[in-house]
């Protein structure tokens, strides 16, 4: 499987999924009574203070429970919950704003100057299947083009939007009136998805293309490995991948995991009991927010 389609696809999902998170509202969905996923789950206790850590997915198939045991109990305890950026109604409206000026090309510019005709041929076959008109895809950037067609396909493939971690635990945490707070702003998150040049964002686009046709497969690793919470397993597929570009990789990653660091150290000394639920991604491999943890001296257990 090729790098960028994974970074895409597999960058821990949340940014590629973000369109679905800003378009679609925050619903209920029926969690049932027996739970089949069980998510990595990390615990760090200092004095009064207890910390817990769920690397989320921000889109599952219908039919994967897994909110309910130490998950339900942590969230009935906190004192506030921590989210990539405390999503709001004015802020997604912002957010679609923001996607719309940074994922339009420009200056009579087209997407199929950065594809070849076969390919092209292809993206307007998916966009067809995907409801997105020709002429309008025609001046999508290739990022966006690669988002949109990405999150058809999930979604074709019954992954659904309103069954993700995130949108659950802010709809359950706004219902009891638990603190909401981020790691980051809306403006720096959006960023990694169209601050790229061009031609990398066509890359991106071009294993789009040739991976779409292997969408179900891949989709059930990811989903299979974060069920299971395989943290080998989840490391295989969410990082080494993109650590085969290392300035693509330190963007979208590294440099973030160490930007919440000393978000997540000032939560820490509130001596309350806080849940920080992000991108799965950010918490496992070398350079995860859990292993820079222990690097500055803090016990992390793995609870669930």
């Amino acid at each position: 499987m090729s790098f960028a389609f994974k970074v895409i696809l597999k960058r821990n999902i949340y940014s590629f999924l973000l369109l679905v998170l800003f378009i679609i509202p925050v619903n209920s969905f029926a969690q049932g009574d027996g739970l089949n996923a069980h998510p990595a789950l990390w615990k760090v206790e200092q004095g009064s203070s207890q910390i817990y850590f769920l690397g989320s997915i921000h889109l599952l198939p219908g039919d994967v429970k897994w909110y309910g045991d130490s998950i339900e109990e942590i969230l009935e305890t906190a004192d506030e919950v921590v989210f990539e950026v405390d999503m709001t109604p004015e802020k997604e409206a912002h957010a679609q704003r923001l996607t719309l000026a940074n994922g339009l090309l420009a200056g009579g510019d087209l997407l199929s100057n950065y594809l070849t005709e076969e390919e092209y041929s292809y993206l307007i076959e998916q966009a067809i299947i995907a409801g997105i008109p020709s002429a309008a895809i025609a001046n999508f950037k290739p990022w966006f083009a690669s988002i949109a067609l990405s999150v058809s396909a999930i979604i074709r493939e019954g992954w659904d939007p309103n069954s993700g971690v995130d949108k659950h635990i802010q709809k359950v945490a706004r219902e009891n009136n638990i603190k909401i707070s981020a790691l980051e702003t809306l403006e720096e998150q959006l960023a990694t998805l169209y601050d790229h040049p061009l031609d990398v964002q066509a890359t991106m686009l071009k294993d789009t293309l040739e991976q779409l046709k292997d969408i179900r497969s891949i989709t059930m690793e990811m989903v299979g490995s974060w069920t299971s919470g395989d943290e080998d397993k989840m490391r295989e597929i969410f990082i080494e991948p993109m650590k085969e570009q290392p300035e693509l990789f330190a963007k979208l990653v590294v440099k973030r995991n160490n930007n919440w660091l000393p978000v997540i150290e000032e939560l820490i000394e509130k001596n309350q009991t806080t849940f920080v639920v992000a991108g799965a991604a950010h918490f496992i491999g070398d350079e995860g927010v859990i292993n820079l943890l222990r690097q500055k001296g803090y016990d992390v257990v793995r609870v669930q």
